[in-house]
């Protein structure tokens, strides 16, 4: 035991000792310092080997000795290791369980009447979604709007009788009645409950499905859209972490408020589901309650907070363009891109302790959790996307569809948008949202450039849309917990899913009118697209014959 401490502390100190390595000016000698602080960790294991070889990444862009771009080459793709090192992150999160001292600490803020309630749940499950899998957000709400429901739901079962056995006959007569009207009464109040469980946990999965909107590791068609930018448009850098919050977050929180006002009016206000001070009470001290069983915030929730924080705080201000970023201050000769951050603060997460008090006790990440709970497919997935981009462009398919899409240059552009995004709206309640990105996100690329428009302006908000997934439980993973667990009817989800999915692409239509032109200069057409792995005309090279083919196959 003392021998792994001793290993731990050495380990730690690693890095210090060998430093005047790094701060040669000979860049051999520099390799060297990364060569050797790598080697003595996959010797000593104060992390796990896999852990350990990751660190390139991060030294060698901050020695100036190769960007992230080019170290992740032997990887792979910089945006596919910033997304894994992002959803790492977010398991040490989810391990320490602080997305629930989070969503229950919200609710106590927030207030106990219904409508508010209502918003608490949405605001924190949008949220966490951001950060985390909103499948996983959706399964840690649904037990506390259980909880909730539950208790709006035992209110309505009691019962009072007329137990005086000297009473007359037509006193029991007139109880009997009395009785009968409590039933009654009763009958209404529990399907009142039951309308109120099905508003709130209708709140949860669209929450859910519009909070991973919120950032780059929030859902897997926002990396599909970089991953087939950074494959046609290698010039392209306008979507970082930053920019892409900066875009979408407005519009998030816009969407979660309209959601809640429409499921507080038609669900709540006009049926009446107001509760009393009586349970106003009762339902702050189960939340309360919740909360308290937690205990106080422990050094792992500490410590994930922390990390988090740097590592969200880091990603905005790399290069938030509307001011110099701490990436051009600090002067780095090369790239440090949002992968390095990444992976800096998960290499950290699995170095320190759950507990500083026990240099004994498990490291904030555990390899074998991390590998449990990371969604492996993702890698092939986005890399099929990719894949079936650089394919339409090889095989001349992106050709046939420039021909035939450049007839809707006599269109205006803002038709074209509305068009692109309610269909796809529409395609995703259907089929996976990724394999629906995968497979429009070409196609639009070639559309934007058929009719001289901006990629972006096509392929970013069909990336947002592609996430609002309101009407059928079978569109997303949060939909079916939702729709399972509130015993729905399919009308339940379909009616006011319609509703949602109409007010949310009109939200994203009006930002990325605003917001976007000015984020992402979408009015003009970029150079970055001049010098796309497919322009300069390339497609004239491809014979009449070959686009007859083409056409006729479609």
């Amino acid at each position: 035991m003392k021998l792994k401490i001793f290993v731990y502390l050495v380990s730690l100190l690693l890095p210090f000792l060998l430093l005047p390595l790094a701060l040669s000016t000979n860049q051999g000698i520099q390799c060297a310092y990364v060569m050797l602080i790598v080697a003595l960790y996959w010797l000593l294991e104060p992390v796990p080997i896999a852990a350990a070889s990751m660190l390139p990444i991060v030294l060698f862009p901050l020695l100036g000795i190769l960007s992230s771009t080019d170290v992740c080459q032997n990887y792979m793709k910089e945006g596919y290791m910033a997304f894994i090192a992002g959803l790492m992150a977010a398991t040490a999160v989810e391990s320490s369980n602080l997305h629930e001292r989070i969503a229950l600490k919200v609710l106590l803020l927030i207030g106990s009447e219904i409508k508010w309630i209502l918003l608490g749940i949405m605001l924190t499950t949008a949220f966490l979604s951001i950060w985390i899998n909103n499948s996983a957000t959706a399964a840690l709400m649904v037990p506390i709007v259980d909880a909730l429901a539950g208790e709006m739901s035992s209110e309505t079962k009691e019962i009072y009788f007329d137990d005086n056995n000297s009473a007359s006959v037509s006193s029991q007569i007139c109880s009997l009645e009395e009785n009968r009207k409590t039933k009654y009464a009763t009958k209404e109040k529990e399907d009142k409950s039951a309308a109120l469980r099905v508003t709130l946990l209708l709140g949860v999965c669209y929450a859910a499905n519009i909070g991973g909107t919120g950032s780059l590791i929030g859902t897997l068609p926002n990396l599909t859209l970089v991953a087939i930018l950074e494959k046609l448009y290698p010039g392209s850098d306008e979507i970082s972490f930053a920019s892409w919050m900066m875009y979408n977050i407005p519009g998030l929180f816009l969407c979660v408020i309209i959601g809640w006002l429409y499921l507080w009016l038609v669900n709540i206000y006009f049926s009446k589901l107001n509760n009393n001070d009586e349970s106003k009470d009762k339902l702050y001290r189960i939340i309360l309650q919740r909360y308290q069983r937690l205990g106080s915030l422990s050094s792992y929730e500490a410590t994930v907070i922390v990390l988090f924080s740097i590592l969200i705080l880091l990603w905005m201000f790399r290069d938030p363009k509307f001011i110099p970023g701490w990436y051009t201050a600090l002067g780095f000769k090369l790239k440090v891109g949002d992968s390095a951050i990444a992976i800096a603060i998960v290499f950290l997460m699995f170095l320190l302790p759950s507990d500083f008090r026990d240099l004994n006790s498990p490291r904030i990440l555990e390899w074998k959790e991390t590998q449990a709970k990371f969604p492996w497919s993702v890698i092939f997935l986005v890399g099929g996307g990719a894949s079936l981009a650089q394919g339409a462009q090889v095989s001349g398919l992106s050709t046939c569809l420039v021909s035939m899409l450049s007839e809707l240059r006599t269109l205006p552009p803002w038709l074209v948008v509305a068009i692109t995004c309610f269909i796809i709206a529409t395609a995703t309640e259907f089929f996976s949202n990724l394999a629906v990105t995968m497979i429009f996100l070409p196609i639009l690329s070639q559309m934007a450039l058929s009719i001289g428009m901006n990629p972006l302006y096509l392929m970013l908000p069909a990336t947002v849309v592609a996430s609002y997934s309101f009407m059928l439980p079978v569109a997303t993973i949060p939909n079916a917990i939702a729709f399972e667990e509130g015993n729905m009817k399919m009308m339940d989800m379909i009616k006011p899913g319609i509703a949602m999915n109409i007010m949310c692409c009109c939200v994203q239509l009006f930002t990325l009118n605003t917001l976007g032109i000015a984020l992402f200069d979408l009015n003009k057409f970029p150079s970055w697209a001049d010098n796309s792995t497919f322009t300069n005309f390339e497609y004239t090279s491809i014979n009449a014959t070959q686009i007859q083919n083409n056409t006729t196959i479609l």
